[in-house]
């Protein structure tokens, strides 16, 4: 398998019409056809449907893409430092990253990252579901779970603070708990794989679940609106307590402090500069204090950014 093959496949999928990308190949569409089904052939599937006027990627086609463009891109790094040099950070990053927390703290930086590397692409699933990196293609994952898959290499972005917290009206109604032994009298939502809570001093209590639910952002509602305690990542809740539509709860007893945000990817894969980049990017924009434990900094960031460029 050359990779003039799939540098040929990559600018088809790319323009969408098989003529153009032979020629910007300089190749007559006849090689160029020939290239092509030699490559199926080699990967044992059918990449593209054709038509008269134009070709789509079939579905192993759009699987097969971001592998080949990862090809091409190590194998450009990896010349570049054989020729000592240091290789522009360019191209698609396919990156995953958890919904609630990509939204608030990810998602508002991006265009300073543009600005920054306007050659790199960026291509985002936002999911609260662990999705796999490599069944996924992904260059870069981000997660805010416990770190299972021992073929990941991971570099801490930060720590992941989280606290007990009830709505003013709820603790109105149920009172307040005073120890961690008083919320079996209470009602507790809790994230779907989170049934026991963790504190700094070894307990670990299987709360009575008045709800369960899957989703970060779902949960905060609920809490705000006075269902119940839960858990709650400080970057997720810290605009509910500045606000006083949740209250920290049992200050003298805090839960276990080993949850941190992740930034992963297989050790296999060559880091990559758009990978690099990127984690270093982020960690920058969560470092000396991230802004949900300094608020004050949000309405700077940007002029911060550009500062440091």
């Amino acid at each position: 398998m050359d990779t003039l093959s799939l540098r040929l496949f990559i600018r088809i999928a790319e323009r969408g019409v098989f003529a153009k990308a032979a020629r910007d190949l300089t190749m007559s569409p006849a090689t160029a056809g020939a290239r092509l089904a030699k490559l199926e052939e080699q990967v044992g599937a059918r990449l593209f449907h054709r038509t008269t006027r134009a070709v789509s990627l079939t579905t192993d086609g759009a699987a097969f893409l971001p592998y080949a463009r990862q090809v091409i891109e190590t194998l450009s790094q990896g010349m570049s430092a054989v020729g000592g040099h240091e290789t522009e950070a360019q191209g698609r990053l396919r990156m995953t990253l958890p919904g609630s927390f990509g939204r608030m703290h990810v998602v508002p930086y991006l265009a300073e990252f543009a600005l920054r590397y306007p050659r790199i692409e960026l291509d985002l699933r936002l999911s609260d579901e662990v999705l796999d990196v490599v069944a996924g293609a992904f260059d870069l994952i981000i997660r805010n779970a416990p770190l299972s898959d021992s073929n990941m290499v991971a570099r801490k972005l930060v720590s992941d603070r989280r606290m007990l917290v009830a709505a003013p009206s709820y603790l109105a109604r149920f009172g307040t708990p005073q120890t961690p032994a008083d919320l079996a009298n209470h009602r507790c939502v809790t994230l779907a794989d989170h049934p026991r809570w963790r504190f700094a001093d070894g307990q670990s209590l299987s709360v009575p679940r008045a709800l369960s639910v899957n989703d970060g952002e779902a949960m905060r509602m609920l809490l705000e609106q006075g269902f119940g305690v839960g858990v709650k990542s400080v970057w997720n809740a810290y605009q509910s307590l500045q606000s006083g539509k949740l209250v920290a709860l049992l200050p003298d007893d805090p839960l276990a402090d080993d949850v941190a945000v992740w930034a992963l990817y297989p050790s296999s894969h060559v880091v990559t500069a758009k990978v690099r980049v990127m984690i270093d990017f982020l960690h920058q924009c969560f470092h000396p204090v991230p802004p949900w434990e300094n608020p004050s900094r949000q309405s700077g960031e940007t002029e911060r950014h550009h500062a440091q460029k």
